[in-house]
């Protein structure tokens, strides 16, 4: 069966929504992050306290070895993953 180019549904996501929220010290929130995620759909949100200067995130990385094929990750700003993105190449 070919995909309609015109239905707005074929474009959807087909796995889940998983949300991923971070605040750089344990004395800040993520509530207001995941009011925003839940709006966009998510029904799994990861939380993470870690200042954006370091490098670790174990939550992170533990969702992105579980995230599965078709499943899309969400945040609500891109400084919220990470500080900076580095490209290496080997």
């Amino acid at each position: 069966m070919a995909r309609d180019p015109h239905n707005s549904r074929s474009s959807l996501p087909q796995g889940r929504l998983i949300g991923y929220a971070r605040v750089s010290t344990d004395d800040q929130e993520t509530e207001a992050q995941k009011i925003e995620l839940r709006a966009a759909g998510c029904d799994l949100i990861v939380e993470e306290h870690g200042s954006g200067a370091s490098r670790a995130r174990p939550a992170l990385a533990k969702l992105v070895q579980e995230i599965g094929a078709g499943d899309t990750l969400v945040i609500v700003r891109i400084d919220r993953l990470a500080r900076s993105v580095s490209i290496c190449s080997r």
